[in-house]
């Protein structure tokens, strides 16, 4: 088959076809009518996107930015990712039972939907937990007395800007989170999550015995910029959560005595 038939068999197609009625039968132009079926295209491979893990479902949340007094109807909707479930789930559920374990999920769902620039509505979690959104509220309430952000729709205002991934596993560390628990909460392998708590108790180690920004880089090869936000968040915990900072740091010494290469420090 030659070049042109090729090129007449590629027109032949449904998008093919969709176009032609936009313009025709909706008064479209040409350009109006090709955005829109490149938006369908984007729709389509959205919808049927075959890179989703097995444990995975796609679910359609309201963008963030939407103000909360906005009709959903008129509100930009994107999709979203959400793990459904992670291999450490059996063993919390077991040992602690299932309403903390779906407390871990609210926090998980919410957080990963946001990451993806959606917000889930507690009438979203209740879809897809079959947990009342009565007891989810009581949830994020008990998360916000921790001092712990769920950012689901309506609540944004509790987000502030930007919160890094290291900051959150940080702080569910400091808060009494085990290892298992911040897996869910974060989607954090548990390597690294310890990655990030070495990291954090190598500059907050050297940040207490008085060793200045310039020589905790020397020491530890961290940027200046990760290093500013872990002594900041080292000042705050301090004046929050002393005693889980110090027993953090106590229970993690074995961090701050050699460095990235494994090398003895001094």
């Amino acid at each position: 088959m030659d070049e042109m038939a090729l090129a007449r068999q590629e027109v032949k197609n449904a998008y093919q076809e969709l176009y032609i009625e936009l313009k025709e039968d909706y008064g479209l132009s040409q350009i109006e009518a090709r955005a829109l079926i490149g938006r369908v295209e984007k729709f389509n491979e959205d919808m049927h996107d075959d890179r989703r893990n097995n444990n995975q479902i796609l679910k359609q949340a309201v963008a963030v930015g939407e103000p909360s007094g906005k009709k959903l109807r008129d509100c930009r909707l994107v999709n979203v990712k959400l793990t459904m479930f992670f291999t450490c789930e059996d063993r919390i559920e077991k040992e602690k039972g299932i309403r903390y374990l779906k407390k871990l999920k609210v926090h998980q769902l919410a957080w990963e939907a946001y990451s993806q620039g959606g917000l889930l509505s507690y009438e979203d979690i209740e879809s897809i937990l079959l947990v009342s959104q009565s007891t989810i509220k009581r949830m994020v309430r008990e998360y916000r007395m921790e001092g712990i952000v769920v950012p689901t729709r309506g609540q944004m205002e509790d987000i502030g800007p930007g919160i890094t991934h290291k900051e959150r596993i940080i702080d569910l560390l400091i808060k009494g989170y085990r290892y298992a628990e911040v897996m869910i909460q974060t989607g954090h392998t548990e390597a690294s999550i310890e990655n990030y708590e070495r990291r954090f108790v190598r500059v907050a180690y050297f940040h207490r015995e008085g060793k200045n920004e310039t020589v905790i880089r020397n020491l530890t090869g961290y940027s200046e910029g990760l290093i500013r936000k872990y002594i900041e968040m080292y000042e705050q915990y301090r004046k929050t959560h002393h005693d889980a900072l110090n027993t953090m740091l106590h229970r993690f010494h074995r961090y701050v005595e050699y460095n990235e290469e494994g090398k003895k420090i001094g």
